[in-house]
């Protein structure tokens, strides 16, 4: 028997019996419960998918390119189960897993179990082979620098945000595609690749680093790692929806008064304000990112006088766009997308010049922890009227 589901991404997705048992079980369920783009909604309210019909898209595009190039239905269930060790608010809580359960959302095997688990065996697929794929130790279409994963994303997000930057020509893509242990893009589909990382290098600071919805994402950080420490188990975030660790952290035996007050505060958008937020011209990169930011965080907090609670220092990894190294063809020779276009090449150096650093707290604290961020790390302070005071 087969089903569709309408996607206003893909148009029609057929469901053959097979995905529909996996989809139907309460581990995937869960994916309906998880928004996509975490905190977003409360800079673009439209951003109010979730992990489930991304999974969906995904899965689509999979079985496109499966069937194309006769990869196999576990390619399908590898896509279609990509995501299915997301946590609460989608990469909001991933750092919490990794630090206190050294787990990683990629880490599937630690999810595939009970119903899902019986349903994927009954269905003769190999639970090591799909983790394999979607941990990327198995090289696929799933995971690699372009990817079914990223096809779907850029064009979803974009499409329920509103920001036109993520539109590509997926089909184009798909069809100058071939695989040889790893994606290859033929000559014909270079400029579809090119539009791909276009569309990631203005989506990135748009809307993944936006700095309302990162400074959401670390004050919801700092409350689950306050539950984590009074005696929650980081694990059981593999099982959690975004309401479930909300309530968590609202009123269990794990909350407090100060988590509480975060939820009020995200689920109000009474938000932390930017205390300074500057680039790499106001900073060494280099120097930042040997900082401990939990300890600058004490440091400030005995300057000012001011609670380390509510003091966030948020020094981002600088984003690296891996799909510069995605291989096409080209005269018969396999090389590197930058070796190929210059336009791809100059994202590079372009995309360092989007990495930001942020210190955040309440806003009667903004002036005080401002001065003192500042001369931590040698900023030349500038009064300036910021976004912040405006949304």
């Amino acid at each position: 028997m087969e089903k569709s589901i309408q996607d206003p991404v893909h148009g029609i997705i057929k469901l053959e019996d097979w995905m529909i048992k996996i989809i139907d079980t309460p581990q995937f369920q869960r994916l309906r419960r998880i928004k996509h783009l975490g905190f977003a909604n409360l800079v673009y309210p439209g951003a109010n998918h979730t992990r489930f019909e991304h999974s969906l898209g995904v899965m689509h595009i999979a079985r496109l390119l499966s069937e194309k190039l006769e990869l196999g239905d576990e390619i399908v269930v590898a896509g279609l189960l990509h995501d299915i060790g997301h946590t609460p608010f989608s990469h909001s809580s991933e750092r919490i897993l990794e630090k206190y359960a050294g787990i990683s959302h990629e880490n599937v095997k630690r999810v595939i179990r009970g119903e899902l688990k019986d349903i994927l065996n009954d269905l003769g697929f190999s639970i090591s082979k799909i983790a394999d794929i979607i941990s990327g130790k198995k090289p696929s279409i799933v995971s690699g620098d372009i990817d079914v994963d990223r096809m779907d994303y850029l064009v979803r997000d974009s499409h329920y945000t509103g920001v036109a930057y993520g539109v590509f020509d997926i089909s184009r893509l798909i069809d100058k595609i071939k695989f040889e242990n790893e994606i290859i893009i033929e000559q014909g589909g270079i400029k579809a690749a090119e539009s791909l990382l276009i569309s990631r290098f203005l989506m990135y600071p748009t809307v993944y680093y936006h700095h309302v919805s990162r400074i959401a994402r670390k004050m919801y950080e700092k409350a689950m790692e306050t539950a984590v420490e009074a005696g929650f188990e980081a694990e059981k975030l593999l099982e959690m929806d975004d309401c479930d660790a909300l309530m968590l952290l609202k009123c269990s035996e794990y909350s407090t008064e100060y988590t509480a007050e975060i939820v009020d505060m995200i689920k109000n958008r009474r938000l932390f304000k930017r205390a300074i937020y500057v680039g790499r011209r106001s900073v060494d990169i280099r120097e930042v990112k040997r900082v401990n930011e939990k300890r600058v965080e004490e440091e400030l907090a005995e300057e000012t006088g001011i609670d380390e609670k509510y003091i966030i220092v948020d020094i981002p990894p600088i984003d690296e766009i891996e799909e510069i190294n995605a291989k096409v063809e080209v005269e018969g020779k396999i090389l590197r997308l930058d070796e190929v276009s210059p336009l791809v090449k100059s994202l590079r150096d372009a995309n360092i010049e989007s990495w930001r650093m942020g210190v955040y707290t309440k806003p009667e604290f903004v002036s005080k922890v401002g001065k003192a961020a500042a001369n931590y790390f040698g900023i030349e302070r500038i009064v300036q009227k910021s976004l912040s005071d405006l949304l």
